[in-house]
């Protein structure tokens, strides 16, 4: 199948730090040509395809720039390390949008997402913060003290200010922040004239129009599978789906315990989603979640939530919300005989479907 010279593979992994880029091009019959840039962004890796009349890496890095400013956990100059650790109050625009979009799905999911579960995230080893306890031995007290300062309703932006109920709060917007990246990258190509692209950052992906042979883009849904020493299976893929050039600029986005956890001395796993009620790792059934819907940023976070819900909150969810497609794989309670896992999907995203 030609299609699949651009294929993508989406998958779930961690972000923030700045690194360099190199830049290719495929000459076109339209006197455009295809660029692909790709590189080292926040800690993991992008790449961008993009049909334009030239290259166009300083309206990338500059977007990577507002973002490294507004949302990098590690850079002291930045504002979301000042304000975790309240140096400052003042935020501005990317921020606030940031924060708007997180607690406008943590009321829809009555704070089972919640950007402020950054201290939790840290303390069980996955965060911006080293873990000491980094064999998940987590002591109960400790979880206890910090859940009294977790909750998206201790912290709100008034004029531009942003105002927490306590100066422990640590807000973590790595299940949101990739996504927005990605669309901030795509909406500056937008501005540029440019219809035709794809934003892949450590695979949650904003897109628009066609790949460099005029057919929509494709990519590949990894498997949620481990192998026996507990690494993934790479190149195993579920599913290949064409994403829809006809609806204008989209994005998306998948989340899975299986790519980013961790493996006790006992040989049991535990993942990075954290339940910021409980305060502890949490397994539903949904191994893996992807969303397609109007902007990455919304996926990103859309995707994050399904794994902590479990898949019945979750469809509820999805069902709900306008433009919103959805491939969900889960645990099989069925056992081996029946298949290891399932999947459920609404009939828009079964469209899509190529393989």
């Amino acid at each position: 199948m030609k299609q699949l010279k651009w294929l993508l593979i989406t998958t779930c992994v961690s972000i923030f730090f700045l690194g360099g880029a190199s830049c290719s091009s495929e000459k076109k019959g339209d006197n455009k040509e295809y660029f692909i840039e790709s590189g080292e962004i926040f800690h993991t890796i992008y790449h961008i395809k993009y049909a334009s009349e030239k290259e166009q890496s300083d309206v990338i890095n500059n977007a990577f720039v507002q973002l490294n400013h507004s949302a990098n956990p590690f850079d002291p100059t930045s504002l979301l390390y000042a304000i975790n650790n309240n140096t400052t109050t003042e935020v501005d625009s990317i921020f606030t949008q940031i924060l708007h979009q997180a607690q406008h799905l943590s009321e829809l999911t009555n704070g089972t997402y919640d950007i402020t579960v950054g201290p939790l995230v840290n303390i069980w080893g996955f965060g911006f913060e080293p873990s000491p306890y980094p064999q998940g031995d987590v002591p109960s007290e400790v979880i206890d003290s910090i859940l009294q300062f977790v909750g998206f309703r201790k912290i709100e932006i008034r004029n531009n200010k942003v105002y927490k109920a306590d100066p422990r709060l640590k807000i973590d917007f790595s299940s949101i922040a990739k996504g927005f990246a990605s669309d901030l990258v795509g909406n500056s190509l937008r501005q540029k004239g440019i219809e035709n692209y794809l934003v892949e950052i450590g695979g949650e992906i904003a897109f628009s129009g066609v790949n460099p042979e005029g057919k929509e883009w494709t990519i590949a849904i990894r498997k949620p599978v481990l192998d026996s020493i507990g690494l993934e299976h790479y190149n195993d893929f579920e599913t290949i789906i064409s994403l829809p050039s006809s609806k204008g600029k989209r994005g998306l986005a998948t989340s899975g315990n299986y790519h980013n956890y961790k493996m006790r001395d006992d040989g049991s796993i535990y993942a990075h989603t954290i339940d910021p009620v409980s305060g502890y790792p949490v397994q539903t059934d949904v191994l893996s979640a992807t969303i397609i819907t109007d902007n990455c940023a919304w996926a990103d976070a859309l995707a994050t939530a399904c794994m902590a819900m479990g898949s019945k909150r979750a469809i509820e969810l999805l069902e709900q919300l306008p433009n919103v497609d959805y491939f969900l794989i889960l645990a099989n309670n069925q056992g081996e005989k029946e298949g290891l896992y399932q999947f459920i999907s609404n009939p828009t995203f079964e469209s899509y479907i190529v393989k």
